[in-house]
């Protein structure tokens, strides 16, 4: 069942166009994440189907229900959405449990509802005893966390989150994110997070969705778009890539760096291949594969990035290799690409 739709949207600023003719859906239930560059439209789009932006074109629709067009159909506080703004966004004013049922609408939930409500967030997010804290007064994490919980509170059809993560040190951000994940799937909420941290969209997310100039690049599973990407750009984005000069004969054979030695295309058209680094097999046994002489190691603990020099070809390899790396600089390797050949043409 869609939970979400968005179709042809256009948003301008001024004369600039920041959203363009861009379409996609969410099932409910899904974790999806808007995965791109800074300044491709992806807090726009957020922001336009919480309703705090009004398209120029288009339609938004919550299941069946439209509730956003050129002309706003329904305001921010009637969508049922739950909006994460980057950093969270909490009142500094207001305790933990009175920025939590701040979105409680007290014409429909009597006192006693709300504060059952608010209790049961602030279980959900493990902050009991913390309810009359103020914000200054609770770490970055917490902060998020209580961010999380008003949006949830409301019991929203989509929970929009923009950058939620994006502020915090790069050691605790691993493990919020996965108790935020968590606690998303086990409540069955749909959910659209915005992110330009590729390996945050891809352990995420049941499905990427790579934008670029406004528009929706390419969608699909987070193995779809790695081993799968439409463009160089669009591998680029989701890992590590070697883009290499490539040509590809009309039966369909493809010649590059590393392909089988002495293979030969004749009558053929130019292009590149993009592989991972990862795909490539490194060896100290002479015959396996093209021979290179290793220039750099860098060494990154569970893994190692190896700097080769092709000796037919002089061109750079970078090979990923399981660490601790049983080589040494200076040494004749021998490499084979293993993985899939991504063959683009040249336009």
């Amino acid at each position: 069942m869609t939970s979400l739709s968005v179709s042809h949207l256009t948003v301008k600023f001024g004369d600039r166009e920041i959203i363009s003719d861009l379409s996609l859906e969410l099932a409910e239930g899904e974790i999806a994440s808007l995965l791109g560059p800074s300044g491709c439209g992806k807090t726009t789009l957020l922001r336009a189907i919480a309703g705090l932006i009004q398209p120029n074109g288009g339609t938004i629709r919550f299941g069946s229900k439209l509730v956003g067009v050129s002309s706003v159909v329904l305001p921010p506080s009637k969508r049922g959405t739950g909006y994460v703004p980057q950093q969270g966004a909490l009142f500094p004013h207001l305790s933990v449990a009175k920025n939590i049922s701040f979105g409680l609408d007290r014409s429909q939930y009597s006192r006693n509802e709300i504060s059952q409500i608010t209790a049961e967030m602030i279980s959900l997010i493990g902050m009991n005893g913390l309810e009359e804290r103020m914000p200054y007064q609770i770490s970055g994490g917490q902060q998020m966390r209580v961010a999380l919980a008003r949006a949830l509170a409301i019991k929203p059809k989509l929970i929009l989150l923009d950058e939620p993560f994006a502020a915090l040190d790069a050691s605790f951000r691993d493990e919020l994110r996965t108790e935020v994940i968590g606690l998303l799937r086990s409540l069955g909420s749909t959910a659209l997070l915005v992110t330009h941290d590729r390996e945050e969209a891809l352990v995420s997310s049941d499905r990427v969705i790579l934008m670029r100039d406004g528009q929706v690049a390419q969608s699909g599973t987070p193995e779809e778009v790695y081993e799968a990407p439409n463009s160089a750009e669009i591998a680029a984005s989701t890992g590590d890539v070697l883009t290499l000069p490539a040509r590809k004969s009309t039966s369909g054979l493809i010649e590059y760096p590393l392909s089988a030695s002495g293979s030969s295309v004749g009558d053929s058209q130019s292009g590149y291949v993009v592989i991972r680094p990862e795909e490539i097999r490194v060896s100290k046994d002479a015959g396996k594969g093209q021979e290179g002489l290793l220039r750099h190691i860098d060494y990154y603990g569970h893994d190692a990035m190896l700097t080769i020099d092709l000796t037919s070809s002089h061109t750079i390899i970078r090979a990923r290799v399981a660490g601790p790396a049983e080589f040494s600089v200076g040494q004749t390797v021998y490499l084979e690409h293993l993985g899939p050949v991504r063959y683009f043409s040249l336009r």
